[in-house]
């Protein structure tokens, strides 16, 4: 088995309603640490050694959030590894999707949510939580 990357993105600041997501990047991977479960695998590997973790992106910094997290998940990205994300609310896909359609032009979607997400705009929010999957449609991301 490959590596696999961790990217941990705090960000919940496009949700209406309940905050949450920002906090979960460590505590995922305190989870991935506690010696209540094995991260060995049944074919005899542990999983941890597989994990690249690329820490979390900093959001104090000036800038484009969207494009702050664009360009950090292209950077964990160019590592060569499948990338798991750590936290976020869901309006982080749209910019996640930019980064990975740059170096896989033709993609399938697989949306399993309970809404789609296709909201012009929430509360005057384009970028709201409600509207990930309507940029994502706009852009013609999802060529399968």
């Amino acid at each position: 088995m490959d590596k696999v990357s961790l990217l941990g993105i705090p960000h919940d600041g496009n949700s209406s309603y309940l905050r949450g997501p920002a906090e979960a990047p460590p505590l995922i991977r305190r989870e991935l640490a506690s010696d209540a479960h094995s991260s060995w695998s049944e074919t005899g590997f542990d999983v941890a050694d597989r994990l690249v973790d690329h820490g979390d992106i900093d959001f104090t910094q000036a800038g484009d959030q969207w494009e702050r997290i664009e360009n950090e998940v292209g950077r964990a990205l160019d590592a060569g590894h499948p990338l798991i994300s750590l936290g976020g609310d869901h309006a982080i896909a749209w910019p996640v999707l930019r980064a990975v359609r740059r170096r896989h032009p033709s993609l399938t979607i697989v949306q399993i949510d309970a809404h789609p997400d296709m909201y012009d705009a929430y509360q005057g929010n384009p970028r709201s939580h409600t509207s990930s999957f309507a940029r994502i449609m706009e852009s013609g991301s999802p060529t399968g």
